[in-house]
């Protein structure tokens, strides 16, 4: 054999020898780190694994009491069980140890929106909004009010929302509605259209916007958008209210 070859081998094996002890020194250095626990529940949870996340986040917080982002992250898989009064608690707790976290003020209220305790939301989203001006927080306001028929308050949020993140299809479709319920349609029809050139074809803001289409009695305009998106609708509820629509407008053109 090569002595090269021979010596190469030999230094191979010496070295196997002497990383095998630190990689595993190393390994279980890292198991002892809360962070790393944290970021095996993360990965987890993009999977929807969110059983075997709970296992990372209770190791993470045992071994560090005060990893909020573990109790944050614990709340959002409890929302993911549809278990929101136990994601109320891990909120709580984030937020005991991290009150200037908005993101997990956001997420309390809406852990208290699914337990039916709005009023409660509504202070969870009006702190998270003061702390950073937070557009989730400001959206999930405007919708509060907006389910309130409190419309002033409702395009306010709406439009700080818009302000902070124009992508957000939710707070187009949102300013959308708004605006239809205050008779401004056209406008409405703007904010629909603003909204599929973020996400094209998105159903439900075509129905919404066919629906304004109808409105402004611009019959034909409805027509092909109903037309268009009955086909893609996946639940009999919007499928009746599409085919509720088309027939209205094919009673309008018998009229004429």
């Amino acid at each position: 054999m090569n002595k090269t070859i021979q010596f190469l081998t030999v230094g191979t094996v010496l070295c196997l020898a002497a990383c095998g002890p630190s990689q595993k020194k190393l390994a279980e250095q890292r198991e002892k780190d809360p962070q790393y626990q944290y970021d095996k529940a993360v990965v987890c949870m993009q999977y929807g694994l969110a059983d075997e996340a709970f296992k990372y986040l209770n190791e993470a917080i045992r071994l560090d009491p005060n990893h909020y982002l573990s109790y944050n992250l614990l709340g959002l898989a409890q929302m993911y069980k549809a278990n929101p009064a136990e994601a109320v608690k891990a909120f709580t707790n984030c937020l005991a140890i991290k009150p200037d976290f908005s993101e997990a003020q956001n997420n309390l209220g809406t852990a208290y929106q699914e337990t039916g305790q709005i009023d409660k939301a509504e202070e969870a989203f009006k702190k998270a909004y003061e702390l950073d001006q937070n557009y989730n927080a400001s959206f999930n306001l405007a919708r509060i009010y907006f389910d309130k028929n409190k419309l002033e308050q409702s395009f306010e949020y709406v439009q700080k929302s818009i302000d902070r993140y124009d992508r957000s299809i939710l707070a187009w479709n949102l300013k959308g509605l708004i605006l239809e319920s205050r008779d401004k349609v056209d406008e409405a029809i703007a904010c629909y259209e603003q909204a599929l050139k973020i996400l094209p074809g998105e159903v439900n803001i075509s129905f919404n916007m066919g629906v304004a289409y109808y409105k402004a009695e611009r019959y034909d305009k409805a027509k092909e958008i109903m037309e268009k998106i009955l086909p893609l609708a996946k639940t009999e509820d919007l499928r009746t209210k599409i085919n509720e629509i088309l027939k209205r407008i094919k009673g309008r053109a018998r009229e004429v």
